[in-house]
């Protein structure tokens, strides 16, 4: 099981500059600088972090990975203490994520009034809200799901970065085929370092996904 400490400090952080600050403070992994990036901005007085947030617009800059532009847009408002041109929606960025993760015949919908994730499933089996009206776009923002190519992606870009040539060949034969994904997180769970670091590539991956998509419709996650 995935037990990361550095997340673990980031979250218990909270809204808090000065802890936001001490775990941010040294050099932050390649690997979480959009969760590091999303403790700055949800804190209220984010302008209290505008170095970390410069140190971050640079590893940011170097990284290149989808929605990293997005965040340093984002950062750059905070060190410029300038209003962002993007609504702000306190939505959890890791849920929307989950959302565009499924596949491509899934619509997820989010409530713009309440910044809650439906999942698609819900909807499958009759239990969407009582007051959904899909054609209320000023309420209910569809979240069509884009299928495994990213996810997959991920796994093969992770795989490059794995030190040890036998476990990455391994990793590599796993997710040939049908079954790559449970394959893959099989063979990786008998690691638990490595295990630790995929689930820390993976969701900052995914955040970065979520944060682009939701930019792309106008908004920014507070949350």
């Amino acid at each position: 099981m995935s037990r990361d400490v550095w997340l673990q400090q980031i979250r218990q952080a909270g809204k808090d500059p000065a802890a936001v600050e001490r775990v941010v403070a040294d050099d932050i992994a390649q690997d979480v600088l959009q969760h590091a990036g999303q403790a700055i901005l949800r804190c209220p007085d984010s302008a209290a972090l505008g170095d970390a947030a410069s140190r971050l617009i640079e590893a940011l800059g170097r990284r290149g990975w989808v929605g990293d532009r997005e965040l340093i847009h984002e950062l750059e408002h905070v060190v410029s203490v300038s209003p962002s041109t993007l609504t702000a929606l306190n939505v959890e960025l890791d849920d929307l994520g989950e959302a565009l993760d499924q596949s491509v015949a899934s619509v997820a919908y989010l409530d713009l009034d309440t910044a809650t994730v439906w999942p698609a499933e819900l909807f499958d089996i009759g239990e969407e809200p009582d007051d959904f009206d899909p054609d209320d776009d000023q309420r209910w923002l569809p979240v069509p799901g884009q299928g495994a190519r990213a996810g997959y992606a991920s796994m093969e870009d992770f795989i490059t970065t794995v030190t040890d040539p036998r476990l990455a060949g391994r990793l590599h034969d796993a997710i040939a085929g049908t079954g790559a994904f449970r394959r893959f997180h099989d063979e990786l769970s008998r690691n638990d370092d490595e295990y630790t670091r995929w689930h820390r590539w993976r969701d900052d991956r995914r955040l970065g996904r979520a944060r682009a998509w939701l930019a792309e419709h106008g908004y920014r996650s507070t949350r």
